[in-house]
């Protein structure tokens, strides 16, 4: 398999398991440009997306689904139709690879049920689906995040298809597992890969790169808002305060929120106190109240600068529109940093240092895709990522490549003799 004859380095011991680095390489050779970002519309021009699927569907204008939500599965199962009757395939079996149980997993679950209820009208001999209406869609997700200090385990449940690891080595026992469960993993199956923090910044061994990618982006952002009056430490209070599940009510757990609403607390021409006694209070319950008591401040005369007064203008437009990604300065500035953060560091790099400061491709789901590619599978991305801090510019990141086309370093524990062995 070609992941494991890259000619690969041996990279100096810190981190707890032995890892190797294999050279660079890029998600454009896992899933070039089969990638469906926050829009819900395909980066291939080939695949529609959310703006074809709203009426076949009945969702409603303009608002965007997210992740939790049922309508994002159903968006997601009506595009993954429409690439596997372009390949004159079905959806007969689903995989998932991803890093969280709350996300990746949830949205696991519901897709399989919903795949079944679709599946039970289908031609059966061409589905392969033989379970009544209600049934699972044959099945398997993983989840993975490396806990390197404890011994390696792993938790698999046949019923709901879940595979938890504390090891992304231990893809090639989900794929075990899952073909001793009767899948069969060939054209008729779909692999859904999430990117961040599985393909590349592996959780629990290289996610913090892409947290200190985009802080860098976001402090870059305030920074160029609020000039010498940005108090950094007062920032970062704000936020390590309101980056908690207890807040999710008014930030939705979406760092455009989190981003903004840390921004307005830093800016002294708004009474921040009040803001804050409401946000504890419960007077500012959601985003959207949030940015309509920013309209009626900044209105009644509060302090603000031009260039903040625009930004404001622009996050405002954009939570009338629906639109899930109102701080798109932010998310425009974290794409730079996060394109400054691949292939950033030496080759002799050591492990410890590289999973801190450089956005790797984790080696086991290269390896582990690459299998897949290789039995037929489809593979494609769904990522919550916005497409802002993913996709260059047109025109204020000319010459800049987009996030999957960016080459860095390939590190991780290869797997492929075992998936050749299988």
């Amino acid at each position: 398999m070609e992941g494991a004859e890259l000619g690969n380095t041996q990279t100096r011991e810190a981190y707890p398991i032995a890892v190797e680095n294999f050279g660079l390489a890029s998600l454009d050779e896992l899933v070039g440009d089969l990638i469906i970002y926050r829009s819900l519309e395909p980066i291939t021009r080939q695949l529609p997306g959310l703006k074809s699927a709203r009426y076949q569907l009945g969702l409603p204008s303009r608002v965007v689904p997210r992740k939790q939500q049922e309508s994002y599965a159903q968006v997601a199962l009506w595009i993954l139709e429409k690439a596997q009757r372009q390949r004159r395939a079905t959806i007969a079996e689903l995989l998932l690879i991803g890093d969280t149980l709350s996300g990746d997993g949830h949205t696991f679950q519901v897709m399989r049920a919903l795949g079944a209820e679709r599946g039970s009208s289908r031609d059966r001999e061409q589905s392969r689906i033989d379970a009544g209406r209600g049934a699972a869609l044959p099945s398997a997700c993983f989840i993975g995040n490396e806990k390197a200090n404890e011994s390696e385990h792993f938790v698999a449940d046949v019923a709901t298809g879940m595979f938890e690891a504390n090891r992304w080595s231990q893809l090639v026992d989900w794929i075990r597992w899952a073909a001793q469960n009767g899948l069969r993993m060939d054209r008729n199956t779909v692999v859904i890969l999430d990117l961040d923090k599985t393909a590349i910044g592996a959780r629990g061994r290289n996610n913090r790169a892409i947290d200190v990618a985009r802080l860098k982006g976001l402090y870059r952002t305030v920074g160029s808002l609020l000039g010498n009056r940005f108090d950094a430490k007062l920032f970062a209070q704000h936020y390590e305060h309101l980056n908690r599940a207890r807040y999710h009510h008014l930030t939705g757990d979406n760092q455009d929120y989190l981003a903004y609403i840390c921004l307005v607390l830093n800016n002294d021409g708004l009474d921040c106190a009040d803001l804050l006694e409401r946000i504890e209070g419960g007077a500012v319950q959601t985003f959207e109240q949030f940015v309509r008591y920013v309209e009626v401040c900044i209105a009644g005369g509060g302090r603000v600068s031009e260039a903040m007064r625009q930004a404001h203008e622009a996050v405002n437009t954009a939570v009338a529109q629906g639109d899930p990604t109102p701080f798109k300065q932010f998310r425009r500035e974290e794409f730079l940093a996060t394109l400054e953060h691949m292939n950033n560091l030496a080759d002799d790099m050591p492990a410890e240092e590289r999973f801190n400061q450089e956005i790797c491709i984790t080696q086991e789901v290269r390896e582990a895709i690459l299998w897949l590619k290789e039995q037929g599978c489809l593979i494609i991305s769904f990522s919550d990522k916005p497409d802002e801090s993913s996709i260059p510019h047109r025109t204020r990141h000319r010459g800049k490549q987009p996030i999957h086309k960016a080459k860095t370093h390939a590190v991780g524990v290869s797997i492929a003799d075992q998936l050749r062995n299988l």
